[in-house]
């Protein structure tokens, strides 16, 4: 068992390394974002839709972003708008409720420059750290991941149980 102390401490490092790396990553996204011409909210997605050319709904953005699909709903237009993704439904109907999203050409040129962002952010972000730190760090972040959201789920069972 490990003893007070020890977990006071491992509370305490653990949340203020994860709300300082999140405000970190906050942080550029708000100074790299208007230089892209997006929002900070939209990089991701679009660093997203180049994986997937076949295109994604806002469904599968929402839940490839772990974020309110009426986020993605309200946001999508302004891609749209500004000419980074085009949408399509079945047999060409642009308000499907299933309508999948693909990059446009520039919405591609546009992923390039986020990716070439983000490279340049994640190798200062790694700098002193091994390969073998990173895969170690990166396996062991997963499961603490998959693990708050498990922990998370089944508060939320018992809190509506209490109820």
């Amino acid at each position: 068992m490990i003893s007070g102390t020890v977990e006071k401490i491992r509370y305490e490092k653990f949340t203020l390394y994860i709300d300082g790396i999140h405000k970190a990553i906050n942080k550029l996204k708000v100074d790299v974002a208007p230089r892209l011409g997006v929002k900070g909210v939209h990089i991701f997605w679009i660093y997203k839709l180049l994986e997937y050319p076949e295109g994604l709904t806002a469904q599968e953005i929402a839940t490839v972003s772990m974020i309110d699909k009426s986020l993605v709903s309200r946001e999508i237009a302004a891609l749209k708008r500004d000419g980074y993704i085009e949408t399509k439904g079945k047999e060409g109907n642009k308000r499907s409720y299933n309508a999948r999203h693909f990059l446009t050409e520039s919405g591609r040129e546009l992923a390039m420059n986020i990716i070439s962002e983000v490279t340049r952010v994640q190798s200062a972000a790694d700098e002193d750290i091994s390969e073998s730190e990173l895969i170690s760090f990166y396996n062991t972040l997963e499961k603490i991941h998959k693990n708050f959201i498990k922990l998370a789920a089944s508060d939320k069972d018992s809190d509506s149980e209490d109820a």
